[in-house]
């Protein structure tokens, strides 16, 4: 029994005084003007996700270093597919992890949270378009396939990255 009251204290520990200024002022509002705030909540929460999504897989160090290496090694003449093909898991793998971690950690905030579309399709499609041709084992269809999902990688982390989110 006590160390269910130390989780519910702690509970109580991390409210600061603006969280309870917050629901005291939540509380006076009328039900409508109370939906009201939880829709502008879940808009806000919302529109934060999407930006730190993108953030998270489009401005990654790690990916961009890892997309970076992956096109000098098809830049040889050359290319060994099998360096390639781990090399395209990894960024696979790091590209849908990062996309699970922010989805999940929004997810638990926002009941029916709709994914980032964008972001979810570029990476099915590109790393399909990518495993496939690396199955075909062409090396100049490879080569034309790493070199698009690198610039389409580029060119979503320009054009979401230089969008500023604004609240209405």
């Amino acid at each position: 029994m006590l160390g269910n009251a130390k989780g519910v204290f702690s509970l109580y520990t991390d409210i600061g005084l603006k969280d309870i200024e917050f629901l005291t002022k939540y509380k006076k509002l009328a039900p409508a003007a109370q939906r009201e705030l939880l829709e502008y909540m879940r808009y806000l929460l919302c529109k934060q996700y999407k930006r730190e999504l993108i953030i998270a897989v489009f401005h990654n160090k790690l990916i961009n270093n890892l997309l970076h290496s992956l096109l000098r090694l098809v830049e040889r003449d050359e290319i060994d597919i099998p360096q390639v093909t781990r090399r395209v898991m990894q960024i696979k793998e790091l590209y849908y992890g990062l996309f699970e971690k922010v989805h999940n950690s929004y997810a638990e905030l926002i009941e029916d949270l709709d994914s980032n579309e964008a972001v979810k399709e570029f990476g099915r499609n590109g790393f399909a378009n990518l495993e496939q041709a690396i199955r075909s084992n062409h090396v100049g269809r490879i080569k034309m396939e790493i070199i698009e999902f690198y610039q389409g990688f580029e060119s979503l982390a320009r054009h979401h990255g230089a969008r500023k989110i604004i609240a209405v």
